[in-house]
């Protein structure tokens, strides 16, 4: 049963409501800002049974033990970890070699890893998708905001999730193109979304993409 207390409720300027699962755990639900809290609360228990099903999937993410054998994502794909004597975390084959005189900072090492990655990749999509749709940015940032895969600042400076270089590389593309859309048109309307589908037909399965798998990107 859902604990209407632990929900985490963000108000916007929106006119539904929405639930997410945050990488965290946290059920968050994103209302509008005048909506009653009875009207919520009626919203959460009515989707319940979703919500208890997402709970259990994101699970998958959060029990990492950094064992020899594990799975982890890199673009979409899934590597083995392979512990032994290495002198330095790479990609070879299908493995993802891991030095073992680091296996007591595992965690640290890896997200330190996944970030250098995804600095590297996702700058190259912006440089490569800025120019193709003719538009620029003023400055790139890195985060790990439960809540965003990117953003896009009133003057153009531009966040992503480094855990987007866990997802496929058209998973990350999309948001790029999503953010660099927003860089001429600053909300969600018909022009926007016309936008994006310019340069990425697919968008919307890219979107279920996340909304389905994106609780499982963790290290």
């Amino acid at each position: 049963m859902i604990d209407l207390s632990e929900i985490k409720i963000k108000r916007q300027s929106r006119r539904t409501m929405s639930i997410h699962i945050l990488p965290s755990g946290t059920v968050e639900v994103r209302a509008p800002k005048l909506m009653p809290k009875f009207f919520i609360n009626d919203f959460v228990k009515k989707n319940s049974d979703w919500i208890e099903e997402k709970l259990k999937t994101s699970k998958r993410g959060v029990t990492k033990k950094y064992q020899h054998g594990e799975s982890f994502l890199f673009l979409g794909k899934e590597y083995t970890l392979n512990v032994g004597n290495y002198s330095k975390i790479e990609l070879k084959d299908d493995k993802l070699l891991f030095p073992a005189g680091m296996l007591f900072r595992a965690k640290k090492e890896l997200e330190s890893w996944y970030i250098k990655q995804a600095k590297q990749i996702i700058t190259e999509q912006l440089i490569y998708y800025a120019k193709e749709m003719d538009t620029k940015y003023n400055a790139l940032s890195f985060s790990d905001t439960s809540s965003k895969w990117g953003s896009c600042t009133h003057d153009n400076r531009l966040q992503f999730n480094w855990r987007l270089v866990m997802a496929p590389l058209l998973v990350l593309r999309y948001v790029v193109i999503h953010e660099l859309s927003h860089t001429t048109e600053k909300n969600h309307s018909r022009k926007f979304w016309s936008r994006v589908a310019s340069f990425n037909p697919s968008y919307k399965e890219q979107i279920k993409w996340l909304k389905t798998h994106g609780d499982t990107l963790t290290v």
